[in-house]
């Protein structure tokens, strides 16, 4: 066929681009057959033309169909003409992945059919082939592709050797070569940079181990077999002992397993109980949390409104002793000047004349009730209290506290006695604790049981207060025996009551929420001037402190001794007044002087009270150097050698033994005092009468203050 005619077929479908490649040789790539020489040729000749007629910058992707016609030219002169055509590069993608996917299933059944020495060479087949895909390009391949479809057509020489020299035949064998061997082929002719090197190399490698490997066990002797055998013995031995190890430990551990199945089902019912137990105290403890947390402000409210009633009767008794105190100051300056008509019917005036002759009243009934109980001749007058309050503000008071009573009682009225009673919720933790005591400990039962019950005892101790004359011990109340039996057993040893959990339940108690209590009613409640009260107070502390095991370290304890402190420095300032007059004067006024020295002597001996309980050093400084050295000691110096003899004797008797050793400090705070006396001594007459009994009371002080 000719150029012209091809040419001619390619111009009359004008659908299509001219240079396009026929349908039918992409449908035989696509399909995976190799086209023979004609279709190449021509397809050689369509790009030919392109080139010549300057389409080399544009070659569309698809072309028209064309008609494979045979060429005048061979085939030869076709490939040596045009040198350009081996950079061709055709998409064998498909035949070579047809390939793959048949090595891949015969690879599947000789797994199948446990054929093991064929699919070592498979692998080794396909690792070859790989390694040569990676060496070989796409041109490459191409090239040998069309070399061998060339090839076909090729004369060779005939394979009868006895033949002449000038017998040819046509190679017509109608066998495809397959891709591995054309890899192979294109690999031998064009290629053999390193890549090849290193696949010969290996593959040399693996021969020459098989073949070592066929010669090593050709050659071996019996002794050699002998000895090898011996030794795959002596292995299989050892494994056999170590499964027979490992079979044994398997029984072992199945037996072990066996049990504890077993005791799992016989423990299962125990088990099941404490589950059940578990999650009964669960619900139990946060139904009485919810409880307790609605409660609480309640309880706060009551016991804030207590506390108020009484810092309000306190204030008030505090408020009218000093304000005595001030209507006698401004009586005693004004005695000697005439009251006009028009002062006297001021507001103020009648107020005062008021408020002095209530004050009167109240000594008058003090002293009837002195002398029916026989205390009159060993009375100083201001030593005693004026704590006398008005029948309607004491009906007031008194209906306050029952409304408060009341409304306490009716706090836990729509609760449960469980949730109620210290008692039978001790009962509920009781059983835990007896039930599982790791698990109570672990909780830390022994911890949270103080916090738990603090609102109860709180309600419990609304209206206590140990300033009161009548009030309930805390070794009485409800809280207190149910808190000190429980866990409390007959039979416990002392060694077993030092390790229980529980032990210090009542003294956290006492920590928590009774010294917090104590230290509120001391900052609004205690009167310092009132020996009563001071007595209760210093009774109550020295109780717990003995029957407690409460630490010097505690906050709240040291937080009660501040507060004490603070309110006797209160008092020393607010509540010591004594007049200072000549001694031309004293007589007239003697009576106000000696009340208002009397009350400070008072207020010396209840601060003395503190003795043993607060630091000797604060107090010292406190009772002797502010409030004898400055306010006794100056008023003694205006009386008379008798009086002031019998004021140092009252003083000498108020100080404790302890502070009278012959190596004590205090006498050294002492020192003003002791030479006061030494100067009265020296003063008295010892020839008079009068003065020979204070002249002897005044060495016998001295003696004792180891200063004589």
């Amino acid at each position: 066929m000719s150029d012209d005619d091809e040419f001619d077929d390619g111009e009359s479908d004008k659908t299509r681009h001219r240079f396009s490649k026929p349908e039918h040789l992409k449908q035989m790539l696509e399909s995976g057959s190799i086209p023979d020489a004609a279709m190449i040729h021509a397809a050689r000749k369509r790009r030919q033309r392109a080139r010549e007629q300057g389409a080399v910058d544009y070659i569309p992707i698809e072309e028209p169909k064309e008609t494979p016609k045979l060429s005048t030219r061979l085939p030869r002169e076709d490939v040596e003409g045009d040198q350009s055509d081996d950079e061709e590069r055709m998409d064998m993608n498909d035949i070579t992945g047809r390939k793959e996917r048949e090595e891949r299933r015969e690879q599947f059944y000789a797994v199948e059919n446990d054929l093991t020495e064929e699919d070592s060479d498979r692998e080794m087949h396909e690792w070859e082939n790989q390694q040569i895909r990676k060496g070989v390009t796409g041109a490459q391949l191409v090239h040998a592709q069309h070399e061998t479809v060339l090839s076909r057509f090729m004369i060779k020489p005939a394979a009868n050797s006895g033949a002449d020299d000038g017998a040819y035949e046509m190679d017509v064998d109608p066998v495809t070569p397959s891709t591995a061997t054309l890899l192979e082929q294109a690999y031998a002719k064009t290629n053999l940079d390193k890549n090849s090197i290193m696949a010969a190399s290996i593959r040399a490698t693996l021969h020459k181990t098989k073949r070592e490997k066929t010669k090593a066990t050709a050659l071996r002797t019996p002794q050699e077999m002998r000895s090898t055998i011996v030794m795959r013995l002596t292995e299989l031995r050892e494994r056999n002992d170590e499964h027979n190890a490992s079979i044994t430990r398997i029984e072992a551990e199945l037996k072990s397993l066996k049990l504890k199945q077993s005791e799992c089902k016989q423990n299962a019912p125990t088990a099941a109980a404490k589950y059940k137990f578990y999650q009964e105290i669960k619900c139990y403890v946060n139904d009485l949390i919810d409880c307790l947390a609605a409660k609480s402000p309640v309880i706060n409210d009551l016991e804030k409104r207590a506390l108020q009633l009484y810092s309000k009767n306190q204030r008030y008794l505090v408020n009218r002793r000093r304000q005595d105190v001030r209507d006698q100051a401004k009586e005693m300056a004004e005695a000697s000047k005439p009251v006009q008509a028009a002062a006297r019917k001021t507001p103020e005036y009648e107020e005062q004349v008021r408020r002095a002759a209530e004050r009167e009243g109240r000594r008058t009934r003090r002293r009837c009730e002195r002398e029916r109980n026989y205390l009159l001749a060993t009375h100083l007058d201001g030593m005693s209290s004026d704590d006398e309050i008005a029948d309607q503000q004491q009906e007031q008071c008194v209906a306050t506290k029952a409304l408060i009573e009341a409304q306490a009682a009716e706090v836990f009225e729509d609760v449960n006695d469980d949730f109620c009673k210290i008692d039978l919720i001790l009962m509920k933790f009781y059983a835990w604790r007896k039930t599982d005591m790791s698990s109570y400990q672990d909780a830390f039962v022994s911890l949270c049981l103080p916090k738990l019950l603090a609102p109860l005892v709180r309600h419990e101790l609304l209206l206590w207060s140990p300033l009161l004359e009548e009030y309930t011990d805390i070794e009485t109340m409800n809280w207190y025996q149910a808190c000190m039996l429980y866990a409390c057993q007959s039979n416990e040893t002392a060694e077993q009551l030092k390790q229980d959990p529980d032990l210090n339940l009542v003294p956290s108690l006492i920590e928590k929420i009774v010294l917090p209590k104590v230290n509120s009613l001391v900052a609004e409640c205690w009167d310092p001037l009132s020996t009563t009260q001071t007595l209760r107070l210093v009774g109550f502390i020295n109780r717990l402190t003995r029957e407690f095991p409460l630490s010097s370290s505690s906050k709240q304890l040291k937080k009660l001794f501040e507060s004490i402190m603070d309110r006797m420095r209160l008092a020393l300032e607010n509540d010591v007044f004594i007049p200072i007059f000549p001694k031309q004067v004293q007589e007239a006024k003697g009576s106000f002087f000696q009340r208002q020295f009397c009350s400070g002597l008072k207020l010396f001996r209840n601060f003395l009270s503190w003795q043993g309980i607060l630091a000797d050093k604060p107090l010292r400084e406190l009772a002797i150097g502010a409030l004898l050295n400055r306010y006794l000691l100056m008023a003694m110096r205006v009386c008379t050698p008798n009086d002031a003899i019998s004021k140092v004797s009252i003083i000498v008797n108020t100080l404790p033994t302890v502070w009278l050793l012959t190596n004590s400090d205090t006498l050294k705070n002492l020192e003003l005092f002791i030479s006061y006396i030494r100067q009265t001594l020296d003063n008295c007459d010892a020839t008079n009468p009068l003065l020979m009994q204070s002249c002897d009371k005044a060495k016998q002080i001295l003696q004792r203050l180891h200063s004589l």
